[in-house]
């Protein structure tokens, strides 16, 4: 069998996920992926990446408007760009012939995502979202455990999001999601993973939905006393705060782990975090630009990332329930939350026969049957909390075969279409919550389609 060429790639967006996610599996997997052109506001991210890939100069662009008004120049894009530029920029691709690799949230309003999964048919090409829960070890044998029966008929799911203290300051008080106007909300920018996790294990579609939330703690009302706007700038309760700028992003320190954690990770953690990628055991290497010491301390004395946690731009959600009636009588329950010391997903399901239980991070999965003999079998399943599990590299190898054998029809797991309902029911979460009402999924379908039609009657008289 002949030897397939590496999938030649333009990648939209040299950010957070661009240079270190992206940026580390090629590196990791040449034979799967090959860079040929970017396209980055920034110029140090943008010179930093094609340098480092060694892409010619001329592919390197500042606008992907740019990029994509060039004939196509790669088999695929990989859309890593703001949530705000995610609908242009891939039906712009998508028209191209670009397959296309897009970050979640598909888009910023339901027609929008109804409009993409269109475009991808019309165009016959590979539109896949990166929703990397169905690619982890842990729930894929859960899927399998539903599949089989062993918990019998699946009557309810309850999991919980804990997002952990240190991950909502950087991500949702002080970085890039901490605004509803460029992220649309909570749910969509970290919620969308558990309700595609949930779709997707129950094998069901969404009926109607219910939401409460609030932002109640991360306000200007909760700061200590004298505390100034910035924690570079002499903040009297550094020495108390959890939140200081200084700790979380300079010398995040060696927290005590958990034996109980340790058993569940991976030994490709260790490896990654602590020999290959050490800059990887802070979320800075994510949140700010530069690479050195002495630039990221510059950065928190004018960057957002330095700002006291109490005086931020940010009007997210802090804490939030949601409340899904599926098909045939299920029922789920997502709780997404602020306030935890580790970023780990609970989740509970119940069957008529038994229920299953797991924590990812920690690795846990039992299987709890009631009869004969109320049996419990526990099992550890490994993690690695670097890469959202270890499935990053998965959802990336599986674009790139997919893109390999397209003459083949290989599918993947998590197209677009199959991805709508859980787009769909963040949307409809967010308006549950703002209304303060129920929702019914079959009508919000409707209303995303008549949206969507509405889209492309513009885009087609333009």
């Amino acid at each position: 069998m002949a030897k397939k060429a590496p999938v030649r790639v333009a990648l939209l967006g040299a950010g957070e996920r661009g240079q270190v996610m992206f940026g580390i599996f090629a590196e990791k997997h040449p034979e799967l992926f090959q860079y040929v052109a970017v396209a980055e506001p920034n110029e140090d991210r943008r010179t930093r990446f094609f340098e480092r890939f060694r892409i010619p100069p001329e592919n390197a662009f500042s606008d992907w408007k740019e990029l994509l008004d060039k004939p196509q120049m790669a088999d695929a894009v990989i859309n890593a760009m703001p949530d705000m530029h995610h609908y242009a920029s891939t039906i712009g691709a998508l028209k191209k012939g670009y397959h296309v690799l897009l970050e979640k949230p598909m888009a910023q309003s339901p027609g929008e995502c109804v409009s993409l999964v269109r475009e991808a048919e019309r165009q016959g090409r590979i539109l896949q979202i990166f929703l990397e829960c169905r690619y982890l070890d842990l729930y894929d044998r859960i899927r399998q455990l539903i599949d089989s029966g062993s918990i019998g008929r699946i009557m309810g799911l309850q999991t919980t999001e804990n997002l952990g203290y240190w991950h909502f300051i950087m991500s949702y008080v002080r970085g890039f999601a901490r605004r509803s106007a460029d992220v649309i909300s909570f749910l969509s920018a970290k919620g969308i993973h558990d309700f595609d996790l949930i779709t997707w294990l129950s094998g069901k579609r969404p009926r109607q939905v219910s939401s409460f939330g609030d932002l109640t703690f991360f306000r200007e009302e909760n700061a200590p006393p004298g505390a100034p706007r910035r924690c570079l700038d002499g903040c009297p309760a550094e020495d108390t705060c959890a939140f200081h700028a200084y700790k979380q992003y300079i010398k995040p320190g060696f927290p005590e782990i958990p034996y109980s954690l340790l058993t569940g990770i991976t030994p490709v953690t260790f490896w990654d975090g602590y020999v290959r990628y050490p800059h990887l055991r802070s979320l800075s290497a994510y949140n700010l630009t530069a690479v050195d010491r002495e630039g990221r301390i510059e950065e928190l004395k004018t960057g957002p990332h330095g700002r006291c946690v109490f005086f931020c731009d940010n009007d997210v959600m802090d804490h939030q329930v949601v409340n899904i009636q599926y098909e045939d009588g299920f029922l789920a329950t997502l709780s997404l939350s602020a306030f935890s010391l580790t970023w780990e997903r609970t989740l509970n399901i119940n069957g008529t026969t038994g229920e299953i239980y797991s924590k990812d991070l920690s690795g846990r999965l039992e299987v709890r049957n009631f009869y004969p003999g109320n049996t419990v079998k526990r099992k550890r399943v490994r993690f690695n909390p670097l890469f959202h599990g270890g499935s990053d590299g998965i959802v990336l190898i599986e674009f790139a075969k997919s893109v390999q054998d397209f003459a083949q029809g290989r599918q993947v797991l998590t197209r677009a279409d199959t991805a709508l309902d859980s787009h769909l029911l963040c949307f409809a979460s967010e308006e549950a919550r703002i209304r303060n009402t129920i929702v019914d999924m079959d009508d919000f379908r409707r209303r995303a389609e008549a949206e969507a039609d509405r889209l492309e009657r513009t885009t087609a008289s333009a």
